[in-house]
């Protein structure tokens, strides 16, 4: 047999012999198994519902102002001969001091004059009583005189009817009689009309005392004096300055507190007021003081923030016209407490701060954050793997927060995250593909 012959039986035979051991293994193969893919689902960030009792923190921006201002207007004229070094814009003054001194000279004069004017009446006084006491004495004399004027007359008036004395006799006797009568007439003239005379200096006595008080009250404005312990706004007073009665000549506030009116819309001043069911609205400053017990002043500067405490101490009597909004007034004893230079400063008139007023507090409602609030006041629940779009009472709407009452249940599911196109039904798995577990995934 040929090489060629045995090369090709060779070969024939490892086909076969291929073929037949592919034939084999195509027979005994395995079957695959069938994997059925699971339905994709969307993954979100939850929240679990709890309970709580919130209380509502009312935020407002207003300028601070003095609660106490007094603009400095003298009450008497003239030139300035002292003023305190305190007594500038910027400066501290404590309660007492003397601001200012006009010069008391004129008014010292004044005091004088009336003094001696007083103790002038007093003498004319004293002088009429003695004149007083004088004349009566003098009438007392000419009475009696007259008693033994009349007595010879009626003596003469027998004698001559019984022929001892002549008329001539008689008629001089009459004559002493009428002298002695026009003398007691002319002393009680004199006595009637001076108690007429004492009146009147008694009259210019009083009103010259009244008139010394007063030059005595005009000194002592000669001198204004601090009410309380104050900071100069404002004044560009100088010694020499001629002053004018009721002309400003600068401003002063008490240092001992200061105010920040805070415009709040309607519907957010609503939750400051701590309402009971006996007083809805406050109706006294005693009542405005247990409507609002605390309110958080606060100034970002420097990129730092640095608070005050205070509380609302007055509610305007009405709602502005241009805005209709209504403005409390948050009241800070103490602004400079906290003063600690380098660190804290102390809180300034003209400052434009964050007031945070302390409300209404709300029993057993649930917190969310704000972007969890979806259209129409709905919410998204996470419900056994499934979203399920739930309308819900909002009470109060914030930037950054929303609390809600009824609509949902406590250790309920709310979802975080955006969802778009939402289906209610469709399936949902948490982060961790865990429905369930922490309050928040």
């Amino acid at each position: 047999m040929s090489r060629q012959k045995v090369f090709i039986i060779l070969a024939v035979v490892v086909l076969m012999a291929g073929a037949a051991i592919t034939s084999l293994l195509i027979r005994n193969r395995p079957k695959p198994e069938v994997v059925i893919a699971p339905e994709p689902r969307r993954f979100v960030r939850t929240m679990l519902l709890k309970k709580q009792d919130k209380t509502f923190w009312v935020k407002g921006f207003g300028t601070v102002r003095p609660k106490t201002e007094l603009s400095i207007a003298p009450e008497v004229s003239g030139k300035v001969a002292d003023r305190s070094a305190g007594f500038r814009t910027g400066g501290f003054i404590k309660k007492g001091d003397v601001l200012f001194q006009i010069d008391p000279a004129d008014y010292k004069l004044a005091i004088e004059r009336r003094r001696a004017e007083i103790a002038q009446l007093r003498a004319d006084i004293a002088r009429l009583r003695q004149e007083e006491k004088n004349h009566q004495a003098d009438l007392d004399i000419a009475e009696r005189q007259m008693e033994l004027v009349s007595q010879e007359m009626e003596r003469n008036e027998r004698l001559r009817r019984q022929g001892v004395i002549s008329s001539g006799q008689y008629d001089q006797s009459q004559q002493n009689f009428l002298r002695q009568e026009r003398t007691v007439q002319s002393i009680m003239n004199v006595l009637a009309l001076l108690p007429v005379q004492l009146r009147q200096k008694r009259a210019a006595l009083s009103a010259n005392q009244s008139e010394l008080k007063g030059a005595t009250l005009q000194l002592s404005r000669t001198k204004i004096v601090a009410p309380f312990d104050a900071r100069v706004r404002e004044t560009s007073l100088e010694i020499g300055d001629f002053v004018s009665v009721g002309k400003s000549v600068g401003k002063i506030y008490d240092v001992s507190a200061l105010e920040v009116p805070v415009s709040l819309p309607v519907e957010d001043a609503r939750w400051a007021f701590r309402r009971n069911r006996e007083i809805p609205f406050p109706r006294s400053q005693e009542e405005v003081n247990s409507f609002f017990p605390a309110a958080r002043v606060s100034w970002n500067q420097f990129g730092k923030k640095f608070e005050w405490t205070g509380r609302v101490s007055l509610v305007d009597s009405g709602l502005d016209e241009s805005t209709r909004a209504l403005t409390l007034v948050v009241e800070i004893s103490e602004p400079m407490k906290n003063w600690i230079p380098g660190k804290h400063p102390p809180l300034f008139v003209g400052m434009f701060v964050e007031v945070n007023i302390e409300g209404v507090t709300m029993p057993g409602v649930f917190v969310i954050p704000r972007t969890a609030l979806r259209e129409r006041d709905h919410v998204y629940l996470l419900d056994d793997g499934k979203l399920r779009i739930q309308k819900v009472e909002v009470i109060r709407k914030a930037r950054d927060e929303v609390v809600i009452r009824n609509g949902v249940n406590e250790n309920a599911r709310i979802i975080l995250s955006a969802i778009p196109d939402p289906v209610s039904g469709m399936k949902l798995s948490t982060q961790n593909g865990i429905v369930g577990g922490a309050s928040a995934q």
